[in-house]
């Protein structure tokens, strides 16, 4: 049984949840252009007959709302670490995707005694020019004519159409799951194109906001890359993350994708109860 609510954490910032199962803690972070959605439509339910799954919209996106121009990944780890500790969830597991997976490294930056330990998925570490983020996404983070021009491009085909080129090259070389696909909130994420400009933004090359310090990480961390993928590079972002951690792991899966916790969610797992308390199943 998942239970669902949204917690206020002080002005202009709230933090949109879902929990369900029982066990140690484990909490998933979404990339970009996705929500809490991508966890719940895809490998939650399984990893809930172990964990106790705490999932949330990253401030900015979904039900979670953040102040516009306070939106850093230190920022977000920030208010998603309140969040959690307003809902006792104890010293978690955090498994991360893509661009979560930057949040949940400042997380670890900021507060290491609140996490046992991070799985990473195709993660985003490090600033590095991204095509189709910074030119379609990154204007939109300006001060006044981000924000007009995404109205224009929310009320023209535009972002819907951008919407589904992205979900195609995150899923490939698989097809998109229809069942993801079917229920996908492309209202809340077409809604969040201005926060997704400065999350963009916040990973320019020269930003300070995407410079995590990494020797600062003593705490067990697993990264999982896929040789096809073709939104995040993964020798210059997840290779490279693992090689400079004092404490990581790398499994770099053939032929994988993007989407590493829809196509191989049983190697999630298995790299998950590698770091978990409990004996493995």
């Amino acid at each position: 049984m998942w239970e669902s609510g949204t917690l206020r954490l002080g002005a202009e910032r709230t933090l949109a949840w879902s929990q369900g199962g029982e066990g140690p803690d484990l909490v998933l972070v979404h990339g970009a252009l996705t929500t809490q959605h991508d966890w719940l439509a895809g490998p939650a339910g399984a990893l809930s007959a172990r964990y106790r799954v705490t999932i949330v919209d990253r401030p900015g996106h979904g039900g979670s709302r953040r102040p516009r121009f306070a939106g850093t990944p230190r920022d977000q780890a920030r208010q998603i670490a309140d969040g959690l500790a307003a809902l006792n969830v104890d010293r978690p597991l955090v498994c991360a995707h893509s661009y979560g997976g930057l949040v949940a490294l400042a997380l670890a930056e900021q507060r290491p005694e609140a996490v046992a330990g991070l799985v990473l998925l195709a993660p985003i570490a490090f600033p590095e020019v991204r095509a189709v983020e910074h030119m379609l996404l990154a204007p939109r983070a300006l001060p006044l004519a981000g924000p007009v021009f995404s109205w224009f491009a929310q009320r023209t085909p535009f972002d819907r159409t951008l919407l589904a080129f992205v979900q195609r090259e995150m899923f490939f070389p698989a097809a998109v799951p229809a069942h993801w696909q079917d229920t996908f909130p492309y209202r809340a994420a077409i809604d969040a194109m201005v926060f997704e400009g400065e999350d963009a933004a916040s990973v320019l090359p020269g930003s300070p906001a995407a410079s995590v310090d990494l020797d600062a990480l003593r705490l067990p961390v697993h990264v999982l890359t896929g040789t096809a993928d073709r939104i995040v590079e993964d020798e210059r972002q997840g290779k490279a993350l693992a090689r400079l951690l004092r404490n990581a792991r790398l499994t770099e899966i053939e032929g994988a994708g993007h989407m590493l916790h829809h196509s191989h969610p049983e190697t999630i797992r298995a790299a998950l109860e590698a770091m978990d308390p409990l004996p493995a199943a």
